[in-house]
């Protein structure tokens, strides 16, 4: 039987980045139940790890500048994890990380790579405007639309005016909505191998330095004017 979740609130949070700062440590936030918490215009001099963590609310990161990894490995988010004009010195790790709204990293620099392999997703996934100087890998992603009583937030992937320095790497993945990759900027190989867009796959615009792989890819319809 998995131990239960220890419950941690903001201030227990704080405490702890603060300890591994002074200690020049990795903050431990691993293996909580945390409520919905957030950072604005903040220097965190060191990591976060919240590998295994129920967050009970939505993560906000707002211009802040982040001296290490974020790691949200096999986390649940009850809402939203969003990231806006960040600025991480490390990568940022969400393999099966469960989000049961959007994710939305928008204008947010990763100095490293940006990884959410096999996350599941309710809503869209927004990258627009980010910068990443490693990798971007969305293997195994899936994003389904989210139903509400106001309407539907469809499945979509945005990477608008994006840059990406290495590859992006969005195999087998599967997007209830469209994708929306316009303007952006690809150093290395795009690779869509087995991934399914229920939708259009717009890549106007899109510029593309290294290899296009497309092998199984499918979607509704294709717009591609590459630069």
């Amino acid at each position: 039987m998995p131990q239960p979740l220890q419950r941690w609130y903001q201030e227990d949070i704080l405490t702890e980045i603060r300890k591994a700062e002074r200690e020049k440590r990795m903050a431990d936030l691993s293996y909580k139940l945390l409520p919905e918490f957030s950072f604005f215009e903040k220097e965190i001099n060191t990591s976060l790890n919240f590998e295994g963590s129920t967050i009970q609310g939505a993560v906000y990161f707002h211009n802040c500048k982040i001296k290490g990894d974020l790691i949200f490995n096999n986390v649940l988010i009850y809402t939203t994890l969003y990231l806006d004009k960040n600025e991480i010195e490390g990568s940022l790790y969400g393999e099966n990380i469960k989000i049961r709204e959007v994710i939305n990293f928008i204008e947010s620099h990763f100095e490293k790579d940006l990884n959410l392999k096999n996350a599941q997703i309710k809503g869209f996934l927004g990258l627009n405007r980010i910068q990443v100087n490693g990798n971007l890998i969305l293997d195994g992603v899936i994003v389904k639309n989210l139903k509400s009583r106001t309407g539907t937030i469809k499945g979509d992937m945005y990477l608008q005016n994006a840059k990406i320095q290495g590859d992006v790497l969005i195999r087998r993945a599967f997007f209830e909505g469209l994708g929306n990759f316009k303007d952006t900027l690809i150093k290395g190989n795009l690779d869509l191998s087995g991934t399914m867009f229920q939708e259009i796959l717009d890549l106007s615009g899109t510029i593309i330095e290294g290899k296009t792989l497309t092998k199984d890819f499918r979607c509704q319809n294709l717009i591609a004017k590459l630069e």
